[in-house]
């Protein structure tokens, strides 16, 4: 036996001191080194604390956690194991990365599940958001071609070394003792993170990272009926009297139109002068705080319709076992509304097609009932606002009308197939440059629309839903990062029958103050348990704003926006 133990020692060290085994042991230690830099770079790139020690932290930890699982990879006679954890390793980056940088918030595995065929669709028309910091899952790819090439030479060498076994051992131990002693409430390791669970998901990320966080979520959230609790409703607001006057709804919601674009000019010249025009002449909201969270776009229409606030973690509108009881449709169908809604897209995106009926729409129309043709991503805006011009003409009065454009979804380039503006031709800064393109086209799409449909029996409403993630010396979007907490803000306008014109620039609005603003004004008796307020009544309570577990305001929204 201790000959044999001699002869291997022999055996190994004639193996590390050969020109194959030195390059092999680099190739090794160089493979773990940027493997664990990458991940510890991406993990930093999402913590709010961006420290040294941070960094140093997540490096060590990061270096120890990948030692291991690639250490037991290797153990496999087969290379597979290995490429196929690589593989699922960068994909992980770079789809929480990605989903970071545009939502800044963190994406949850039954999030990632039930998105997964919204997610595929916008990749697939190029509208993920790319960064110049996802380069880092691909900073160890040499090494990793290296080993995944000579993987039997490199499993070879790694059996006949006793010194993984010893890293492996330390590494497990440093685990163990990271996980029940490196942390601030002196707690044990899950009440600490149930803890920080209750103050938001970045203690956790901050110290344990996604994996971490995302295990609790599963933990804390495995059935619809657990997110469904998680809705606040406002107080009850109630209105008894009915009347014979009932007006038209019409709901315009712009794609990607933050509040900055409306008043932005370019070479002297309004990128939308149309929608300028309408700003400084109607009820203006410069300023409405967006639902941009667990379910991105479709937050949008799940707050102003039901008006409260949609998950920060799971996609609201997917929620199928949800009743919808606190919708405006129900309330204005009871006082013979009829609903109808528009968008340019599948009707199965973001499962509308279910949501939408239990929402208390009427009727939907998609882009193939619609009977239109896909240019780009979507249907045309043009070709929408043209089949809802003329579905509106037949529709029975009272009614409301919710269109959802397309065109300027990101990366803005779906109006490149139909429209150009000359004037911006020489912006450097594709993104900038496809953003001012895109809104032109809607201002003139929107134009057109509201000329035919305007009357003096309808309120229209044009509002953004999110802003476009652009941050340039160019074009900078109206939002700000607080308490690790995106704020988003888009404008609203509004047209009344009665020829309302005043300006709010002091004090923010939110998308929970339409349903109130609508029923207000429709002339029926309703319930409704809200947070929101009457934009058009300059007497209405202000309620301050609820987001992510906080309320704010709405006077304090400006001045941060302002001081940016």
């Amino acid at each position: 036996m201790f000959k044999r133990f001699i002869q291997n020692q022999k055996e190994v060290f004639s193996m590390l001191t050969s020109k194959a085994g030195i390059l092999i042991l680099f190739m090794l230690l160089l493979f773990f080194l940027l493997n664990a830099l990458k991940v510890a770079l991406f993990n930093y790139y999402i913590i709010p604390n961006q420290t040294a020690n941070a960094f140093k932290y997540k490096f060590i930890m990061s270096f120890i956690m990948i030692f291991f699982a690639y250490v037991i990879c290797l153990s496999f006679r087969s290379r597979i194991f290995f490429v196929l954890a690589y593989i699922l390793q960068i994909a992980y980056i770079l789809i929480n990365l990605s989903y970071y940088l545009y939502y800044h918030s963190y994406l949850n595995v039954m999030q990632f599940v039930s998105l997964f065929s919204e997610g595929f669709e916008a990749t697939k028309n190029s509208s993920a958001p790319l960064s110049f910091e996802m380069l880092i899952a691909f900073i160890d790819v040499p090494a990793f071609l290296f080993i995944a090439i000579n993987y039997i030479k490199v499993r070879e060498f790694r059996k006949r070394i006793l010194l993984y076994r010893i890293v492996a051992a330390l590494a497990t131990i440093a685990i163990l003792v990271q996980v029940q002693i490196y942390y601030y409430n002196n707690n044990n390791f899950i009440t600490t993170l149930l803890d920080d669970k209750f103050k938001g998901e970045s203690p956790i990320v901050q110290w344990y990272g996604t994996v971490a966080n995302n295990i609790v979520n599963i933990w804390l959230k495995s059935s619809e009926s657990q997110f469904i609790k998680q809705f606040v409703y406002g107080s009850e607001m109630n209105n008894e009297e009915t009347s014979l006057d009932n007006p038209n709804f019409v709901l315009i919601q712009i794609e990607s139109m933050d509040s900055i674009i409306i008043n932005t000019k370019y070479k002297n010249e309004y990128i939308m002068p149309y929608l300028n025009s309408l700003a400084n002449n109607n009820v203006y909201y410069p300023y409405v705080m967006s639902y941009h969270m667990g379910g991105g776009t479709s937050d949008t229409e799940f707050s102003i319709i039901n008006s409260i606030e949609p998950l920060d973690e799971y996609p609201s509108i997917k929620l199928s076992n949800y009743k919808y009881n606190n919708s405006m449709l129900k309330k204005l169908a009871k006082g013979f509304y009829t609903n109808v809604a528009f968008h340019g897209n599948s009707d199965v995106f973001f499962n509308r097609d279910s949501a939408f009926p239990k929402m208390g729409f009427h009727e939907f129309y998609d882009i193939d009932k619609m009977g239109l043709e896909q240019k780009g991503w979507g249907a045309p805006d043009k070709d929408v606002f043209k089949f809802a011009s003329e579905k509106i003409k037949d529709l029975e009065e009272p009614y409301l009308a919710y269109i959802i454009t397309m065109t300027s979804h990101t990366p803005f380039s779906n109006v490149n197939h139909y429209f150009k503006k000359d004037i911006y031709d020489d912006i450097e800064i594709k993104v900038v440059k496809n953003y001012f393109n895109s809104m032109s086209y809607v201002d003139q799409c929107i134009k057109k629309f509201v000329e035919e449909i305007q009357n003096d029996d309808t309120y229209i409403f044009i509002y953004g839903d999110h802003t476009p993630n652009i941050f340039s010396n160019l074009y900078w979007q109206a939002s700000y990062k607080e308490d690790d907490k995106q704020f988003e803000f888009v404008p609203l306008i509004i047209i009344t029958p009665d020829n309302k014109r005043f300006k709010v620039d002091n004090e923010a609005a939110s998308f929970l103050d339409f349903a109130p603003t609508i029923l207000n004004n429709a002339g029926i008796s309703f319930s409704i348990k809200t947070f929101g307020r009457d934009l058009l009544d300059p007497d209405s309570e202000r309620k301050d704003i609820p987001y992510k577990g906080s309320k704010y305001a709405r006077e304090d929204f400006v001045e941060k926006i302002l001081k940016r």
